[in-house]
């Protein structure tokens, strides 16, 4: 997908903890590929990014607890069943 380096950015802060540790620095990056969306004419801009924020945000929360769903949901402060519906609807799957 095109513009997937901004989404790799991204989620390389997803694990970031605390105030100062990059909790601000992908908002830049995030109005850079909003601003590139809208100027391509790209439809569902807000489908894409949420699609790929959720991707980043769940593939890293998978990553951070070992594939254990019922962690990773935990830690995203949604529900098993949420996370689930969500892995299926974006793929995910392995």
């Amino acid at each position: 997908m095109a513009g997937m380096g901004s989404t790799a950015a991204l989620a390389g802060n997803v694990g970031a903890t605390g105030e100062g540790a990059g909790a601000e620095s992908w908002e830049p990056i995030l109005r850079r590929e909003v601003a590139r969306l809208l100027r391509s004419a790209s439809p569902d801009v807000m489908d894409q990014l949420t699609r790929r924020f959720e991707t980043a945000l769940i593939n890293e929360a998978l990553d951070f607890t070992r594939g254990r769903k019922v962690e990773a949901a935990s830690r995203l402060g949604i529900g098993r069943n949420t996370i689930t519906r969500k892995i299926q609807e974006l793929g995910l799957e392995t």
